[in-house]
């Protein structure tokens, strides 16, 4: 008998069939005189953000180093980009751009996508969601599910083609007056939504004691809005920016923007790019290091197993940049590095979290380094 059949087996063992133990009366009337505040329920689109902070236990390498992970998988859509397809779309209605049964059309690596056509579809709105073949099914199907129009173009297409992913955003704007163009790359309520929503959550949350920042960039609204923030409460504050293997960020900002290198091949999805936009702020990152896909998708793997968070790809990328920079930092102080977590690892079953999608790749732990070069040593400071 299990401890809880005997626990019910004791409750239950001085009363008669099918008659619950009473009451403490005295218990019943303390309750009756406490003021209770009336729970009101709010649609489930209307409860983004307060998404928990919580602390890694197993992952620190050193017992001085707190690394925590802000979990912006719990926000309705499952990601971080819930934040902004909120922000973005209530302004576009209070300023008269987005009319009633509009169509907003939104060009994403996935999660953006998602969280527009999600919230178009509660508001009335139709929404066109554009991606390219590297983005996920799951991704791809909640589109669909969600109500909106897919549109799927090729991969790897450079960022001047015609059929380039946000180049068909922008056509299908000039094409079809009245329709709204999210642009997310450039718009700069993007970072202003991390800026006022998720920035000061983690302030807060962290106590008011986080002394580094790290998030990958993909539009760079997500570093930029909440490294400004954060700067600008505690200016000791350093923000670093992983970027994949492969992404042209790293060589942009180690160049101060002297060079932009051909975009290269990566894995990980949201994070990383083959175009600079304008929302990524250079000026507040402190450090770039580079990230390998397997390193990323094995620390998915350890969230998952040591840590019970199944997390996407750029989560990878984030917290093993944390553990790396961890290493790092002197015995005798005390530290507490924030990461975000930006998405679900159910986003990526077939990917991240299946061996045969992993072994065909070459990204399983124990398969050798399709990379030459060893980019976790790859330095982050400035020419």
């Amino acid at each position: 008998m299990s401890l809880y059949d005997r626990s019910l087996n004791e409750l239950f063992r001085n009363n008669k069939p099918n008659e619950l133990p009473k009451v403490d009366e005295t218990i019943m009337v303390k309750q009756k005189k406490m003021k209770r505040k009336e729970y009101v329920p709010e649609a489930f689109t209307n409860t983004v953000g307060s998404t928990p902070l919580v602390e890694l236990t197993t992952i620190s390498p050193k017992p001085n180093v707190k690394i925590l992970l802000k979990c912006e998988f719990k926000n309705p859509g499952l990601s971080i980009k819930d934040r902004v397809a909120e922000h973005i779309l209530n302004q576009a209605e209070a300023n008269g751009e987005l009319q009633p049964g509009g169509t907003v059309v939104v060009a994403s690596s996935g999660n953006t996508a998602a969280a527009f056509a999600m919230m178009c579809g509660v508001r009335g709105y139709k929404c066109v969601a554009i991606t390219n073949e590297k983005c996920s099914d799951e991704k791809v199907n909640a589109f669909r599910a969600y109500g909106a129009e897919v549109i799927v173009t090729k991969s790897g297409l450079p960022p001047d083609h015609p059929d380039h992913y946000q180049n068909i955003e922008t056509r299908l704007v000039a094409e079809n007056p009245g329709w709204f163009g999210v642009d997310q790359y450039n718009n700069p309520l993007n970072p202003e939504a991390y800026y006022f929503t998720i920035a000061p959550e983690i302030w807060e949350q962290s106590n008011r004691k986080a002394t580094h920042f790290i998030a990958a960039a993909s539009t760079g609204g997500t570093v930029s809005g909440i490294g400004k923030y954060l700067k600008e409460v505690n200016p000791d504050l350093q923000v670093i920016c992983p970027d994949p293997y492969g992404s042209i960020f790293y060589e942009y900002w180690a160049s101060q923007g002297r060079v932009v290198p051909p975009c290269g091949s990566f894995e990980v999805e949201g994070v990383g790019k083959d175009s600079i936009p304008d929302n990524l702020d250079c000026g507040l990152i402190d450090a770039m290091p580079r990230v390998r896909d397997k390193d990323a998708f094995a620390m998915c793997r350890r969230l998952s197993t040591a840590e019970g968070l199944l997390c996407g790809g750029s989560t990878g990328v984030n917290v093993h940049a944390a553990v790396e920079l961890a290493k790092t930092l002197p015995d005798d102080e005390e530290f507490t590095i924030v990461c975000v977590a930006p998405d679900s690892g159910v986003k990526y079953l077939s990917k991240i979290y299946n061996d045969v999608w992993l072994t065909e790749k070459g990204l399983m732990p124990d398969q050798e380094d399709a990379e030459e070069d060893d980019c976790s040593t790859v330095s982050v400071v400035r020419e």
